[in-house]
């Protein structure tokens, strides 16, 4: 019954990295592009999608709210960050992504949430296969601080790599809550990594179900 959300969310752990990856390389002024996901899930299609909302690929202003692809959560994005969503379109399970306008290192913040169905037996199972692969991959892996999203608790680790001369540091969480995984990863240069994970925390502060 588990093995396809299992199959997906462990594909999610494994592409998250890489899709924030290209996103960040591409120098047309921070604008998103899945070339490290497709590379991963053979992902080609850049077509801006009827189901992503919040004005995609526009920089957002201080309170305006960003609604999930599934419609499961609201957030609202720092200032200056981009819903770039639709240049994701083929990657599994994508649910929203977001990107900072703003490069430190030829990297822009950004976040990706991958939402997939499953219970919390499959999100720690595949947390922890997540953890083994990024090891296997010659990854540096730590644990993250516990924390609560919008009062159900997550846990997550940390990865720091180098990919295409650009030190990052990767950040995911996984939630469960109401049948469904939600695996959210956060991607910064490791020089902007203070400055990415406060700017994470404001964005998870605002995080609401739906």
């Amino acid at each position: 019954m588990s093995a396809r959300p299992t199959r997906a969310v462990s594909v999610g752990l494994l592409t998250c990295a890489l899709v924030l990856t290209g996103c960040s390389k591409d120098p047309a002024g921070g604008q998103a592009s899945p070339s490290g996901a497709g590379q991963a899930t053979s992902a080609t299609s850049t077509t801006p999608s009827a189901g992503a909302s919040g004005g995609s690929g526009s920089a957002t202003a201080t309170g305006d709210e960003v609604r999930s692809r599934s419609g499961a959560f609201t957030v609202v994005p720092p200032e200056g960050w981009t819903e770039a969503t639709d240049k994701a379109d083929g990657v599994a399970n994508i649910d929203l992504v977001l990107l900072s306008s703003k490069k430190v290192g030829s990297f822009a913040n950004n976040l990706v949430v991958l939402t997939s169905p499953g219970d919390q037996s499959v999100l720690e199972e595949e947390m922890t296969k997540g953890r083994d692969q990024m090891t296997a991959a010659g990854r540096t892996v730590s644990t993250a601080p516990a924390r609560s999203v919008a009062g159900a608790p997550a846990a997550g680790f940390t990865t720091t790599f180098q990919r295409d001369g650009v030190k990052v540091l990767a950040r995911s969480y996984g939630v469960q809550r109401d049948g469904k995984v939600y695996l959210l990863t956060l991607s910064s240069s490791q020089d902007d990594a203070e400055h990415a994970l406060a700017e994470f925390d404001e964005l998870l502060s605002t995080w609401a179900w739906t």
